[in-house]
């Protein structure tokens, strides 16, 4: 009974703060006049709807945060709400991917209650939107951020990314980047879906959004092939009807640089901003070519031409969810927020990326950052299992937010319940570039793994067959030196480890000839610094 009066006087105090909000308003409304009402754009349905919004929201975050009805009330008259952000300085940055802001679930795109609850949390804790700008020069080492810095990123300039959106931008004083495909924004043209040139205008004079390229011509699907198969517009050659033929590789690149310059012709013409980037159409610069194999090179080349950096949604196998600063960085990965995430999902997910101190341990009692790159990967009863499926021969996982470990001791307990061979990894920046200890039944292999060629750097063979129950694996680097343990006894070691892996964090490989056959189970893992 006393639940429910509880709830009942928590309802009744959110009608109260709304109601007020409403009483406001049309106070504003009755006393602006007649006159003022007619001759002034602030005064139509869509933009009131919008500021009536903003003040429900901006009471809404207060309250939820201190349940004081005054406060909530009176914040509308005051700043944006301030929270704490993360002592220190960044060494990462996740930047967030959406699309439409939507009421009713169409299982693309997210919903409205989802979205404001997710960046309610993200304001609560410490998370602070940063501009593409600072995002840029903090990628070149230019510039250091504060911890918890993010950018918040749209795609393809629909209304339902600004309408719903921006509300909730302006009342927790967050910006965001949106993509827009300008052949349909930056042409006067009305659409009930793209954002309209005016609209583009009216977002960047808000100061709370700014316009970059996704394309003018390359977000839909196209004929690459005489039989009529579609493929996407910047990976792959088209067929051309008229001439029976497909693309050459020439007019190939004069197409799609084309594309790139006039994307941000359009907007610096139709806007008079500064364009800096570009996010490749459905994430693909080439990893999902069907007619052109070596097209990655030449489309990365071409868009480097024109735009200092590209945005891409994170593939399986190419590492870190988090962007960390290098010179000449260019390809930067976004974490596409899907539609079935909570709250809790998105901020897993970020609370795993980030930096992890060292010393590190982990029994698995829950999610820390662990990401499968190939097979199957499975956390439970204190442990991570990895292992094949019917399409596998074995499976691999990192540890994400260990990116910037570089001297340190790494050792697993672990049961090898099937599988010819285990690989620890170390210093891992993607599935291409890592070192490794390699553990087989009869042999035991310090292998290099740089640019996706492999090197067998030093091999023991006819080791003597080790225990495949509770059984002790580390790996240790420190500057150029590997060295491979079992069971605390060093095995083999070898120098000159390339430069190119002078940092990165740590990871598990299981394989058999055999598909299916491969299953680990890993009980601890422990991480130790070497000073």
């Amino acid at each position: 009974m006393g639940n429910t009066i509880n709830i009942m006087n928590n309802n009744l105090k959110k009608i109260k703060v709304y109601f007020s909000i409403t009483v406001l308003l049309l106070m504003v409304t009755i006393f602006s006049g007649g006159f003022f009402l007619k001759n002034n754009t602030f005064f139509t349905t869509t933009n009131l709807a919008g500021t009536f919004n903003y003040f429900k929201y901006k009471t809404s975050f207060v309250y939820s945060d201190n349940k004081n009805l005054t406060a909530s009330v009176i914040s509308i008259f005051q700043n944006n709400p301030q929270v704490n952000q993360g002592k220190g300085k960044v060494s990462s940055i996740p930047v967030l991917l959406y699309h439409g802001v939507v009421d009713n679930s169409d299982d693309a795109n997210i919903l409205l209650k989802d979205f404001r609850n997710q960046m309610f949390a993200l304001k609560k804790a410490g998370w602070q939107t940063i501009n593409i700008e600072d995002f840029y020069a903090f990628m070149e080492s230019e510039k250091e951020l504060p911890d918890k810095s993010f950018l918040l990123t749209f795609d393809d300039g629909r209304k339902d990314s600004y309408y719903p959106v921006d509300p909730i931008l302006k009342a927790l004083d967050y910006n965001a980047v949106i993509f827009v495909i300008t052949k349909y924004s930056l042409e006067d043209k009305s659409s009930n879906y793209y954002l309209s040139k005016n609209e583009l205008k009216r977002m960047v004079k808000s100061g709370r959004w700014e316009i970059e390229a996704h394309t003018r011509e390359g977000h839909n699907i196209y004929k690459i092939a005489q039989d009529g198969k579609l493929g996407h517009y910047h990976s792959n050659k088209l067929w051309l009807d008229s001439e029976n033929r497909p693309e050459t590789e020439e007019e190939f690149i004069n197409r799609i640089k084309t594309d790139f310059a006039i994307a941000k012709n359009d907007i610096e013409q139709g806007l008079g901003t500064e364009v800096i980037s570009f996010a490749f159409p459905f994430g693909d610069f080439g990893q999902n070519t069907v007619n052109f194999l070596k097209v990655e090179q030449i489309i990365l080349d071409a868009a480097k031409s024109v735009y200092p950096i590209t945005f891409y949604q994170v593939w399986p196998g190419k590492g870190y969810n988090f962007n960390y600063p290098a010179k000449d960085s260019f390809l930067i990965k976004r974490i596409e927020v899907k539609s079935d995430w909570n709250t809790e999902a998105l901020m897993t997910i970020l609370d795993a990326g980030k930096e992890k101190s060292l010393p590190y341990f982990d029994n698995f009692e829950k999610y820390r950052g662990w990401t499968k790159t190939w097979g199957q990967l499975t956390l439970g009863n204190n442990s991570m299992i990895l292992d094949s499926n019917a399409s596998t021969t074995g499976s691999s996982a990192f540890l994400d937010g260990s990116y910037l470990w570089d001297n340190y001791s790494y050792s697993a307990n672990i049961n090898l319940v099937k599988g010819r061979n285990i690989s620890l990894l170390a210093r891992y920046k993607d599935d291409e570039n890592y070192t490794a200890c390699n553990f087989s039944g009869d042999s035991v292999r310090i292998e290099q793994r740089l640019n996706n060629k492999n090197r067998v750097m030093v091999e023991i063979k006819n080791y003597v067959n080790f225990p495949k129950n509770d059984l002790n694996l580390g790996i240790k680097v420190n500057k150029d030196k590997v060295e491979c343990l079992v069971n605390d006894n060093i095995v083999a070691y070898t120098y000159y480890l390339s430069p190119a892996l002078s940092n990165g964090g740590i990871g598990f490989k299981i394989w058999d000839p055999q598909m299916n056959n491969s299953e680990l189970i890993v009980r601890h893992v422990s991480v130790e610094e070497i000073k």
